[in-house]
């Protein structure tokens, strides 16, 4: 607990947004969808510390990166996740490392943490060049009939096909057949959280409308194909209990905690850290792809340069002969690193503090709701030079003008750093060197591709027409 000092001033000193109403505050100007849009517009007008109302409560949002990396720092044991978006998730049935606080999350993520060694990302290659190259197929087939792409729905069924082949040893191979019931599962899942973290009140305890009684069938749904993948798991290990976990999976039902033989995972905390997998490895890393791909019909030069690095490494097929080689990707990595800190999936982090707290010259009271606009950190001229612009190059050494890593969050940091960060830059080096390497990238959207948050933050509207590459 920190002790309050004499300079520390009440939350209700700062700015607060204009236009607060009774009972719902500034309910109305909030679209859920551009939510991070909004609090990102509000931070230019008020400033990097202010606050503004949703019904009864009040958040304080923060865009100080000193201020953002003390709370992700001091995670779990200073800060921990706001609590309406736990129970909103605790709501849904998820109860994994995501959502777990204090011991109970050092628990967990001891007994999750081996399934994401070194050797694991090496074994998952082979996965990633088979979904690669399915996906390479795909686009071919959309190029030589000449058609636009839904890329985004295209780069999910790749990243939920590598999800469930690495973490669960199942070849989904959505891409080949087409299926996209998962996915439009789980995209209702994410709007979903979106929405009831924007409402007043939990209404949904009390009155079901039409999409709550549709995601509770969404969610119904994904439990079934949850709890069918973990006992045909469980299954796997009970024939052949002598050999080593082949998956995620399989090393998460084994593990024990090494001062407690008996501690193991739950089938409850089982669904939830799968469900977890499944939502970050399909809906956070699809993103990133899709933003990427939009990043390099929008910049020609950007194309050529990647199309350089992938032709002295890659197959014809665009495919890296091992995750090693995508290391010496330096350009490509570069692409990825700009597209993250433009337009990272995860803008804003939900948080609060566990123990009364000052932050900055303000008196923060336990439980204050606190939004921490992490994209909006990279975005300020303080962070980098011409921080709007796309410039790959600043990340190679050597920047013109100011250049600050630790504004660009799009991982987070600190103990809870996001544990899946090498494979979604893995996937994402893959998919941009197949696709530098075989094909032209021009936008074909006939409305302007634009910023959608859904839980995490999508591309709206981008459909991309691929061309076979023309080679000297």
């Amino acid at each position: 607990m920190t002790i309050p000092t004499p300079t520390a001033r009440a939350i209700s000193t700062l700015p607060r947004v204009a236009g607060r109403l009774p009972l719902i505050g500034n309910l109305l100007q909030v679209a859920p969808e551009r939510l991070h849009l909004q609090l990102e517009e509000w931070a230019e007008r008020y400033g990097d510390f202010y606050t503004f109302a949703l019904g009864p409560r009040r958040f304080v949002v923060i865009r100080d990166m000193e201020l953002v990396q003390k709370m992700l720092r001091e995670r779990p044991s200073g800060f921990r996740r706001m609590r309406v978006m736990l129970e909103v998730l605790s709501d849904m049935g998820i109860a994994g490392v995501f959502t777990a606080e204090g011991q109970e999350w050092q628990r967990q993520r001891k007994l999750i943490m081996p399934a994401f060694s070194a050797a694991s990302l090496r074994a998952s290659h082979a996965a990633i060049t088979v979904s690669t190259r399915r996906l390479h197929g795909l686009w071919s087939r959309a190029a030589a009939r000449g058609e636009p792409v839904d890329v985004l729905a295209d780069v999910m069924r790749y990243t939920v096909d590598v999800t469930a082949a690495l973490s669960f040893g199942e070849d989904m191979n959505t891409l080949e057949a087409g299926t996209g019931e998962l996915q439009r599962h789980l995209a209702t899942l994410f709007a979903t959280v979106n929405r009831r973290l924007s409402a007043p009140f939990p209404y949904w305890r009390y009155l079901k409308l039409p999409q709550d009684r549709a995601f509770e069938k969404s969610l119904a749904e994904v439990e079934r194909v949850i709890f069918a993948i973990v006992q045909r798991a469980r299954g796997e290990l009970e024939r052949d209990p002598a050999r080593e976990p082949r998956n995620l999976l399989e090393a998460m039902l084994a593990a024990h905690d090494a001062d407690d033989p008996g501690a193991r995972l739950s089938d409850r905390e089982l669904y939830g850290n799968v469900l977890t997998l499944l939502l970050a490895g399909e809906d956070t890393t699809a993103n990133t792809i899709a933003w990427m791909l939009y990043f390099m019909a929008e910049h020609r030069d950007v194309q050529r340069h990647m199309a350089a690095e992938a032709d002295a490494l890659a197959d014809p097929l665009g495919v890296l002969p091992s995750p090693e080689s995508a290391h010496e990707l330096r350009f490509i990595a570069a692409v990825g690193q700009e597209t993250l800190r433009l337009k990272s999936a995860a803008p804003v982090m939900f948080l609060e503090a566990i123990a009364d707290t000052v932050m900055g010259d303000i008196q923060m009271p336990a439980g204050t709701p606190i939004i921490a606009l992490t994209r909006a950190l990279a975005l300020k001229p303080g962070a980098f030079h011409e921080p709007l612009a796309f410039e790959p190059t600043r990340w190679l050494g050597a920047p013109a003008g100011k250049h600050d890593p630790r504004a660009s969050l799009a991982f987070g940091m600190g103990p809870r750093v996001c544990p899946g960060r090498s494979l979604a830059l893995l996937e994402s080096a893959m998919v941009g060197a197949m696709v530098a390497r075989c094909f032209d990238v021009s936008l074909a959207s006939s409305q302007p591709v634009r910023e959608q948050l859904d839980f995490t933050m999508k591309p709206a509207n981008l459909r991309v027409r691929f061309t076979p590459r023309a080679r000297s």
